[in-house]
């Protein structure tokens, strides 16, 4: 509640400061999530504020809804990936709809140059199909050129993981529940698949190893995944160790 009275704090604002248009950032707009994600729950209410905002004041809006972002397992497991070698996940082997942060860029800067073009709409950016987080692991291994290992958990052994990780609870407590959902299976539900990322970019859209291996959208002077050469492997255990 506090999260939504600053956000509305911020809308009032905004109208008193005559801003005309916002593009915001959501997560996909389904009921199912609204109803099981904290973090869900709270984008489809400042959602909510914000599509009501044109009736009062000259504020119009696009709202980009996006599902799952391929840059979440580098954000919550980034060391676990880099030293540890492992992807821990809760998703029982179902396909998650991942969507690359470069792409949903892309469609900003659409909606920004043509603003009347999409003014108060609601735009659902999926992939084209799902992706099993086990073959993530495949494609994680290959961008950072050494083996990395896709544990697969329980419900409340991820739980457990997530706390261990000294991660903020509502970190901790949002992913649980993602996890949860994924598990579900409802990311593959071919009715939650939708075309508006592709025609809005105008091409198709990023794989998880494309976005993996997209260097041109790295920040300068930073390498996102240490590449193979950077690597060798010792016989003992197999275990991937830095080259000196």
């Amino acid at each position: 509640d506090t999260s939504i009275d600053t956000f509305t704090h911020f809308l009032q604002k905004c109208k008193g400061r005559k801003v005309e248009h916002f593009v915001k950032i959501s997560f996909l707009h389904n009921d199912e999530y609204r109803n099981q994600v904290p973090f869900c729950k709270f984008h489809f209410q400042c959602d909510d504020l914000l599509e009501q905002a044109p009736k009062t004041s000259r504020i119009s809006y696009t709202i980009l809804a996006t599902s799952h972002l391929m840059t979440t397992p580098l954000l919550t497991q980034g060391e676990g990936l880099t030293k540890d070698h492992k992807y821990v996940t809760a998703s029982y082997g179902m396909g998650i709809d991942y969507v690359s942060p470069n792409d949903v860029a892309d469609a900003a800067m659409v909606v920004l140059l043509d603003r009347k073009a999409h003014r108060n709409k609601v735009y659902n950016l999926t992939a084209r199909k799902p992706i099993t987080d086990r073959k993530v692991a495949q494609q994680l291994s290959e961008a950072y050129g050494t083996p990395i290992e896709h544990v697969e958990l329980g419900y409340h052994d991820y739980v457990d993981s997530m706390k261990a990780r000294n991660v903020p609870s509502w970190v901790s407590r949002d992913a649980a529940a993602f996890e949860k959902m994924k598990a579900s299976g409802i990311d593959e539900d071919a009715h939650n698949y939708y075309p508006d990322l592709e025609q809005l970019i105008g091409r198709k859209p990023e794989s998880f190893l494309d976005y993996l291996t997209n260097e041109k959208s790295q920040r300068p002077g930073k390498k996102f995944a240490p590449k193979p050469s950077d690597f060798e492997t010792v016989s003992k255990g197999g275990k991937p160790v830095e080259a000196q």
